[in-house]
């Protein structure tokens, strides 16, 4: 367990948690992201938490994967890809932020902004100058709060999955100079 404060710890995903993962991102997915969805999102869970994809993503070179805990619960998940070039910037030294869910029963506490905090540190490690992420253009929540926290826009696309809506393909690349 990697202790980010006193109640928020990091507890990296394993294979054989694919259950548990599967079950966890569901339960936090839904309430948020249901509506994207012809079928509810099975086409997304089947692609990105099947365990060969957990298998795939596990051994990429690079990437660390934990299951966020909040005192002794399981409130999410969060994935970081380090070394992950920005196709908006290409050839920098970037860290994505591949993935960060959290639990809505959470919301507001301040975690999310404690894990960016955590996120930002690690990538300055590694030696990025660059994070970067990519967020539906809908979710003005989460929106807000990178820009609060000076994440600007670099680029725009369509989420091309089958399955979702095509009005909620927007989507938005966003970016931090770390240096």
């Amino acid at each position: 367990m990697i202790q980010v404060s006193k109640e928020v710890a990091l507890k990296p995903i394993q294979l054989e948690d694919q259950g548990v993962l599967l079950e966890v991102i569901r339960k936090i997915y839904l309430p948020v992201y249901r509506h994207l969805w012809t079928d509810n999102g099975a086409f997304y869970f089947e692609k990105n938490y099947s365990i060969a994809n957990l298998k795939q993503e596990l051994a990429e070179k690079g990437s660390v994967y934990y299951f966020i805990h909040y005192k002794t619960k399981i409130i999410g998940i969060l994935r970081i890809q380090f070394g992950k070039e920005c196709v908006d910037f290409p050839g920098e030294a970037a860290t994505k932020l591949h993935r960060i869910y959290l639990d809505p029963e959470v919301h507001g506490l301040g975690i999310g902004q404690l894990l960016l905090d955590w996120t930002i540190e690690q990538s300055k490690a590694h030696q990025s100058s660059l994070l970067w992420l990519e967020a539906m253009d809908t979710q003005k929540q989460s929106l807000q709060f990178y820009q609060k926290n000076h994440f600007q826009i670099s680029g725009s696309f369509n989420l091309e999955v089958p399955n979702i809506i095509e009005k909620w393909q927007g989507m938005h690349t966003m970016f931090l100079r770390l240096l």
